[in-house]
């Protein structure tokens, strides 16, 4: 397969948000605290909404429809188990997929620790996405790599706030601190 091609940039994308789904469930049971376990868990869930927007544009292209509109493709039904998806196709190869690699493992030990491979994760899978968007000459891809952009941008900033914030005050953000970090 090409990996950088359409379906190749959404067969990546779809492993990465896999990971990145594990991740975060992971994340969120060693937090220390119950607002940073909210906060993984919410991200954990966010993976799997775009997993499903990955898998069914990758399903629409390969049953010769294109690209769909991302409310119809949300609206699609999937049976879809976030932990181990049927996900389409081969993994693709490590150097190809530098975000949850061998090469690059992830420590939980800490929530600081957590937050720092959540951020490094966030960037590589924004690079994936904004090359695809780059590349698309179909509108409805470049608006589909578009939103994944703009979601990855979203936690990226989510959680750079949360990690100063634990860093300057040595503790999570509370229910009435929360609604000025996710807006």
């Amino acid at each position: 397969m090409d990996w950088n091609s359409a379906k190749g940039i959404l067969r990546r994308g779809m492993s990465i948000e896999r990971d990145g789904y594990r991740f975060y469930m992971r994340a969120a049971d060693r937090a220390s605290d119950e607002h940073g376990e909210e906060m993984f868990r919410d991200l954990a869930h966010q993976e799997v909404d775009h997993l499903h927007l990955l898998l069914v544009e990758y399903a629409s292209l390969e049953a010769g429809e294109g690209w769909i509109p991302y409310q119809e493709a949300m609206e699609r039904e999937l049976d879809l188990d976030p932990e181990n998806p049927d996900l389409p196709g081969e993994e693709p190869p490590m150097e190809d997929m530098p975000v949850f690699s061998p090469k690059r493992e992830c420590s939980l030990e800490g929530d600081i620790e957590a937050l720092d491979c959540g951020l490094e994760t966030e960037v590589m899978a924004r690079e994936i996405y904004a090359e695809g968007a780059e590349g698309a000459e179909d509108e409805r891809a470049r608006e589909a790599y578009e939103f994944l952009v703009e979601q990855e941008e979203q936690h990226y900033e989510l959680l750079e706030t949360t990690r100063d914030y634990l860093v300057n005050n040595q503790t999570w953000w509370d229910s009435t601190e929360r609604p000025f970090f996710i807006g």
